[in-house]
């Protein structure tokens, strides 16, 4: 048995380092040594993994909004090119930092489980501060989001909604002269800082960014790929293959599909948000839990919601869809897809 290095493109940000540790070590142990260790036999190579740490064009740039200066592709543009120049083996990115569509030369390779996809409202006591509808008018809730301002007006259209950037410590840090900020669940839960937030938005209150709270490894697709310097990672497409959720997969497909069918980016008010719901109608929040649960099963309902401000008439337009996604065929991923591109058709025709 050898060892095998795996280099992973990273972001430099706490929170970046924080969910890249958190993919690398899920790598790893999905492709731990099985079977008995003294057969060679039924032993994998034993995998490892070295950062490749750097601060992307997004991090340097925080005066300025995002949608003004290239959007979601800002980045994650830098960790591509350590893939292009044969510096990393696979990059991970937040899902909802990815275009909706990766340029040719690579592919989205694998997602882990989604975390908890919902926005957090946080203010100044934590579990014990001024709920959002509690807030007085005038109140100045701070938010980086487009897609959070529209949703947030329509719920206070009495509050002063203030654009703010940064990571996640220097947003907190805000609530010095702020009363409240507004920041994704999943970031706060994966750098421990869960016990800061005042309360949980649900999903039919504020609808998540497409691709929120899921971890995405990007990688070059089979035509651009080279030949590792590391023996032992031809394999790569099967090491990643053991850590993808597939129902996160066909989840992130379809929100994906949704803003590609759109032209949508983060400069776009504009947002999608799937699940897999039971039979009997309850909600998995995309944790896709009863799909373990109910494994016998070969067909699952994905539920797809999606929002689309149109700036003519002023006006929120809200659609849905859903159908049957069999995660046993080579064609779950595209029927994922289609749903996508279905809601986004059904937004278009308000329009």
């Amino acid at each position: 048995m050898s060892d095998l290095k795996l280099r992973i493109a990273t972001r430099k940000s706490a929170l970046a380092l924080a969910q890249t540790t958190m993919a690398a070590d899920a790598i790893v142990a999905a492709n731990s040594v099985i079977g008995n260790a003294a057969d060679s036999n039924n032993a994998r190579d034993s995998l490892t993994y070295e950062l490749v740490s750097m601060t992307t064009e997004g991090d340097r740039r925080l005066d300025k909004s995002l949608a003004s200066f290239g959007g979601k592709g800002v980045f994650i543009k830098e960790l591509e090119i350590a893939l292009l120049e044969g510096r990393a083996d696979i990059a991970i990115h937040s899902l909802k930092d990815m275009p909706a569509e990766v340029l040719p030369q690579f592919k989205l390779a694998a997602v882990l489980k989604r975390e908890d996809p919902r926005d957090a409202f946080l203010s100044r006591g934590g579990a014990a501060g001024i709920r959002f509808m509690d807030l007085p008018a005038g109140a100045r809730v701070g938010t980086g989001s487009i897609r959070r301002v529209v949703q947030l007006k329509a719920l206070r259209p009495d509050l002063e909604y203030v654009p703010i950037r940064g990571n996640i410590q220097t947003r907190i840090g805000k609530l010095a002269e702020l009363d409240g900020v507004v920041l994704a669940a999943a970031g706060l839960k994966r750098m421990g800082l869960a016990d800061q937030v005042t309360e949980y938005f649900s999903t039919e209150q504020m609808l998540p960014a497409s691709g929120q709270g899921i971890l995405a490894i990007e990688t070059l697709n089979d035509e651009t790929a080279q030949e590792s310097r590391v023996t032992g990672l031809a394999d790569l497409a099967q090491i990643l293959a053991r850590v993808n959720d597939v129902a996160t997969y066909c989840i992130a497909s379809a929100e994906m599909a949704y803003l590609k069918a759109l032209n949508a980016g983060c400069q776009f008010p504009v947002a999608s948000f799937a699940e897999f719901v039971c039979e009997d109608g309850i909600e998995n929040r995309g944790t896709c839990g009863a799909l373990e649960e109910n494994a016998n099963r070969i067909a699952q309902t994905l539920k797809i919601r999606g929002i689309y401000w149109d700036e003519k008439s002023e006006k929120l337009l809200r659609a849905e869809n859903s159908g049957a996604i069999d995660l046993n065929s080579a064609d779950s991923v595209q029927q994922a897809k289609n749903l996508g591109i279905e809601l986004a058709c059904a937004i278009q025709k308000q329009l």
